[in-house]
Parts: C-alpha cells; structure tokens; sequence
C-alpha cells in the first residue's frame, strides 16, 4: 500500500490531538496575558492623567490665590503710599493780610492771640492754649510805659486786639516765649497746623536772648517802683502744615 494512503494508526491520532490540544491552550493563555497587559496599560495611563489634571488644578488655584493676595498687597501699598502723599503735602490756610491792618485781618476771617500777640487763622489759634496760659498770672496792658492804672486797656479789648502796640510787664517775654514753644510742640505732636511767627527764626533767637539775658537792656526801663515795662507789637501771620 502506498505511504500517502497509508492507514493511521490510533496511536498516531491521540499525539496529533494532543499536540494540537497544546498549541489550543498555549494560544489561549498568551492571549489572556495580552489583555491583562493591555488592561494594566490602561488604567496606568487613565490614573496618569487624572494626576496630570489634578496637579494642573491644584497649580491653577495656587495662581489664583497668589495673584489674589499679591493684588491686595499691592492695593494696600498703593494706599499707604497715597495716604503718606497726602499727609506730606502742605496746605495752605491762609493769611491775615500784608498790610498790617486790623481791618484787613477781620475782613480775613483772622483771630488775635493775645498771648502771641500775633493775628492768626482759626486753624493755627489754639483756644485752649492761650486760656490756659492767659489765667496763669494777672495780666494788664497799658497805653503808658509807667503801666499806670488809668492807662490799662479792659480785657475784652485786649482779646479783640483793637490795639496792635501796648505796653505790659517784662515777665511777658518770659511767659510768651513759653507759650509759642509748647504751642508749636502740640501743633507738630497733633499735626495741626502752625503760623508763621512760629517757625521765623527771628522769633525764636528772640526768646533765646529773652531767656539766657533775662532782657537785662530793658532794666533801664524800670521805674523807682521798679515796675519793668516792655513794649509789645503785633504781628500779622500766615498759617499752614509743615
């Protein structure tokens, strides 16, 4: 009988099935590795990108909120920087006239000081300042250097500065000087406004010698009562922030 139609044997039938049942099941468990690969991938790049989006959220926030805070830093600087601006510009209230005139410096809106003996604006004139240093002795002005009694000038004129050139006791230098002194202290304490008779040097070299001299050129002044008068004139000032 010839090879190609020779018989198969039962032995022959049970290897081939076998060798094919093999490969059948070989095939079967490389393909289930395939999709366990391929589903592993799978969630690997979904979680991947899910942590992608999140740190990419997480950082939008963070630049929202630092662009927030650093928007109101600088919103609050930009105020302390105005706020400071506006406390250093000067303003100017004013004066009381350039021609020494009592007129002039009412029609102004002015006020007199009769502890500075000045003429000021409203802002620069400290009412209780000059009330406090007004009760501290008996004060009296006089039209006659011999501060005689038929000479003195009632208090209330005195208060509306009707005379801008009196006569008063020495120790008025003394007091007045204190007075400008604490007056321009509280100004620049409270950041108020001052007038010009306080910062003009002349003044204050003034109550220097006033101090340290104890005016002793004025003695010759002094009666044999040994009333010391000395003469007092007005001033006409202006008034602002420093």
């Amino acid at each position: 009988m010839s090879e190609k139609y020779a018989p198969v044997s039962s032995s022959d039938s049970e290897s081939t099935l076998l060798r094919s049942s093999g490969e059948d099941d070989t095939g079967h468990a490389r393909w289930r590795r395939d999709s366990v690969s391929q589903r592993k991938r799978r969630c690997g790049t979904t979680a991947s990108a899910v942590a992608t989006r999140a740190f990419a959220a997480l950082l939008a926030l963070l630049c929202v909120g630092s662009f927030i805070y650093m928007s109101r830093e600088l919103r609050d600087i930009s105020n302390g920087i105005i706020a400071s601006t506006e406390a250093a510009r000067v303003i100017d209230y004013g004066d009381c006239g350039e021609k020494n005139s009592v007129e002039e410096a009412r029609a102004k809106g002015c006020v007199f000081d009769p502890m500075g003996w000045i003429w000021t604006r409203p802002e620069c004139y400290d009412a209780e300042l000059v009330e406090d240093f007004m009760n501290r002795t008996d004060w009296s002005w006089h039209t006659d250097p011999k501060l005689t009694e038929e000479s003195k000038v009632p208090m209330d004129v005195i208060y509306r500065g009707d005379h801008p050139k009196l006569f008063t006791s020495k120790k008025y230098h003394f007091v007045h000087c204190t007075y400008m002194w604490k007056k321009m202290h509280k100004a620049l304490v409270n950041h108020k406004p001052i007038d010009s008779y306080l910062t003009d040097f002349v003044h204050t070299h003034h109550c220097e010698m006033v101090l340290l001299n104890d005016f002793l050129h004025e003695d010759v002044q002094c009666t044999a009562e040994m009333v010391c008068p000395t003469w007092v004139r007005a001033t006409w000032t202006s008034c602002s922030t420093m």
